[in-house]
């Protein structure tokens, strides 16, 4: 079988017709006798012929700015940028321009969405506050701005979409996997902090599994992740894990929600605890790789941040540029277990 893309001047040269008469068939512009159309039209249904997506949008002069406001974990964000520069490098053909603005806090984020309002055909948010960030949300949509949410959810606005993971299934699971590594009675320390709206949900998740469980959870202990830079950790911050440790000597395992798991690994690994406590955690970051290996930490839930900042843009701009259908509000993202034994399917691979 040969696969071969035909173009308008080869389907001109069979019918001994213009380029552009072709062309104002296949476009559906200008003046063309009723005979040469349907002769077009029944020429390319026969040859199944599809236009070139970007020369009709050229034809067009499509032409849409999508914007983008985040805050995310520094390394959690690389991830993401590589899926918006490879679905921008598709797009780009197509008319796709972005606008990405970062956000250090919730008043900077409303502010950056306020200046690029008026530049963008739509907005895809991953909101600091978002139950704050409500108003901005239904305030843009008034505006015939879509908005579009990913990785955190703004579910009481009028958003399009959602497109990330379902963090009380993330919690769940991290359940599960402890039942399964801590077979003895004991305590489950949970590592999160008071502010942490997801964190809340990994850990409403987790309770809910091992409710009816014999191991006791204590906690959540407030450690602030400083975004999992690794030397932004203060004696203050390794003496309170090693408190949490001396004083709970029938200690079993760390559940931490946030990436504090690297300042967790770190003090249980150099206290010589690895044997008698586990550690579950999130996200597959590099600084947490080695800790996986040596069995310092037991598993990671993965939630496909690559897919996170690919989709998001491709569905809008589909939606808007070729009117395509929105098939649903939620788009779950898959959370994926890595262990010790299949790391080297998920490190360094594509979706990273």
């Amino acid at each position: 079988m040969e696969l071969k893309n035909i173009t308008i001047s080869e389907i001109a040269e069979e019918l001994d017709l213009s380029r552009s008469t072709i062309d104002r068939v296949i476009n559906n512009r200008g003046s063309v006798a009723e005979d040469t159309k349907r002769k077009v039209l029944d020429y390319i249904e026969k040859i199944n012929y599809k236009p070139n997506k970007a020369a009709m949008h050229l034809a067009k002069k499509t032409n849409c700015t999508i914007g983008l406001s985040y805050y995310l974990p520094e390394k959690f964000a690389a991830q993401i940028k590589t899926g918006i520069k490879d679905v921008y490098e598709e797009l780009k053909a197509y008319g796709l321009n972005l606008i990405i603005k970062e956000a250090n806090s919730a008043k900077e984020q409303i502010e950056q969405i306020k200046e690029m309002q008026n530049k963008i055909d739509a907005l895809i948010l991953s909101p600091w506050e978002p139950k704050k960030a409500k108003s901005i949300i239904n305030e843009l949509i008034r505006k015939n701005i879509p908005v579009v949410t990913f990785n955190r959810d703004a579910p009481e606005s009028n958003r399009l979409f959602y497109f990330g993971c379902d963090y009380i299934d993330a919690g769940r699971i991290a359940g599960e996997l402890i039942k399964k590594i801590t077979s003895e009675p004991g305590k489950i320390a949970v590592i999160s902090n008071k502010d942490d709206l997801v964190g809340k949900k990994r850990v409403e998740g987790f309770r809910d599994v091992l409710k009816d469980s014999s191991q006791q959870i204590i906690g959540p202990y407030t450690v602030y992740d400083h975004f999992g830079i690794n030397d932004a950790y203060t004696q203050k911050d390794i003496n309170y894990i090693k408190k949490i440790i001396n004083e709970n000597p029938d200690l079993k395992a760390f559940y931490v929600v946030n990436q504090s798991l690297y300042l967790v690994a770190k003090v249980v690994k150099e206290m010589g605890k690895k044997n008698q406590i586990n550690i579950i955690g999130f996200d597959l970051f590099d600084n947490f790789i080695s800790f996986l290996k040596e069995g310092v930490i037991d598993g990671l839930i993965c939630q496909e941040p690559y897919s996170q900042g690919y989709f998001p843009i491709k569905i809008l701009f589909e939606m808007l540029v070729e009117d395509r259908e929105l098939k649903k509000k939620e788009f779950i993202t898959r959370l994926q277990v890595v262990l010790k034994e299949n790391l080297h399917y998920y490190h360094n691979y594509h979706y990273l």
